[in-house]
């Protein structure tokens, strides 16, 4: 009699086969999903990194500015750096000129700082996964300030003798994945021009 069929032997190497096949297969799924997900993972810390430099850089810009239509001369000089350091910054500016020239506590004071990961601005949670923030002063004859103190925290100007008032701040922002098993990082350098530039 003939049968037709398979052996044993040949279900083992078939099924062999198979799995070979179906492992190669998964793997290379496996890693396309890894892939995808760390892509994924960059562009989410690049937006976030850009969307913080870009407010950053726009507080910036504002120190020292005062809006206040008829304000009266110098008006200006209420608002500036309270206090600039290499990880944080306090300063003021009026933006809604609420009162001709004048500090107006808590609302013209403005700062940006890191604490632990996050970023805070004007004390709100603004991000998280921060690395460092550096801050860099430069002053209007184009040397670097490493502590900065322009006026007080409620408008008089105290600027040191011999210094000279900021006209740039540069910044580098750095961001971490999120995901733990990612060790990735991204910069970012900014330099503002501040507004309010004083001679």
């Amino acid at each position: 009699m003939n049968k037709k069929g398979f052996t044993l032997v040949e279900m083992i190497v078939a099924l062999l086969v198979l799995g070979v096949i179906l492992t190669v297969v998964y793997r290379f799924f496996f890693d396309q999903e890894k892939f995808l997900r760390r892509e994924r993972q960059w562009s989410e810390l690049n937006m976030a990194q850009r969307k913080a430099s870009t407010y950053i850089s726009k507080e910036l810009r504002n120190i020292g500015f005062c809006d206040r239509i008829g304000s009266p001369s110098g008006a200006g000089q209420a608002f500036g750096i309270i206090s600039g350091t290499a990880n944080s910054i306090q300063y003021s500016h009026d933006i809604d000129g609420s009162q001709f020239g004048v500090v107006d506590n808590p609302q013209d004071v403005h700062s940006i700082r890191v604490s632990g990961d996050t970023l805070y601005i004007d004390n709100d949670f603004a991000l998280d996964n921060v690395v460092s923030l550096v801050f860099a002063y430069i002053d209007t004859t184009g040397d670097t300030v490493t502590d900065v103190t322009e006026v007080d925290g409620v408008g008089n100007w105290i600027l040191p003798a011999g210094q000279q008032p900021i006209e740039h701040v540069e910044y580098r922002l750095r961001l971490a994945s999120s995901l733990s098993q990612y060790t990735d990082t991204v910069d970012y350098n900014g330099l503002a021009t501040l507004r309010n530039k004083r001679p």
